[in-house]
């Protein structure tokens, strides 16, 4: 599987985006995030929300929750915990911190949230592309 990032393929990172509530299932992601992505030459207005599911642990090498709290909520989850990691931790600047849900904010915080996850995906296709 290949997953496509800033344009560079890497044949061995395939990543899925999920929620852990069903929150907005199916919808597309919010209109300001649509928007910074797209300032960004980054294209998401085709992801659709789903729900994180048991067999994703399996699944999935890594289950990386964007804040303090999805950590513990995915742990509550899945009894093997190994793979669980918190999405800023794969920086350096930031270790132990959470990416902000911009959600009730203004388009300035998406904005800020948008660099956060940029420079957190980029740390992990870093460590992860070989």
């Amino acid at each position: 599987m290949k997953y496509i990032c800033n344009k560079k393929k890497y044949d061995n990172i395939y990543c899925e985006s999920a929620g852990l509530y069903n929150y907005h299932i199916g919808s597309s992601p919010d209109n300001r995030a649509i928007r910074i992505a797209q300032q960004n030459n980054v294209n998401i207005s085709s992801l659709r929300a789903r729900q994180i599911k048991k067999s994703d642990f399996q699944k999935f090498d890594l289950i990386i929750g964007m804040d303090k709290g999805h950590i513990l909520e995915l742990k509550k989850m899945e009894k093997i915990t190994t793979k669980i990691r918190l999405f800023l931790n794969f920086t350096n600047e930031y270790k132990n911190c959470d990416v902000p849900d911009p959600y009730y904010g203004t388009i300035e915080d998406f904005k800020k949230s948008y660099k956060l996850i940029e420079l957190g995906v980029n740390k992990i296709v870093e460590k992860y592309k070989n």
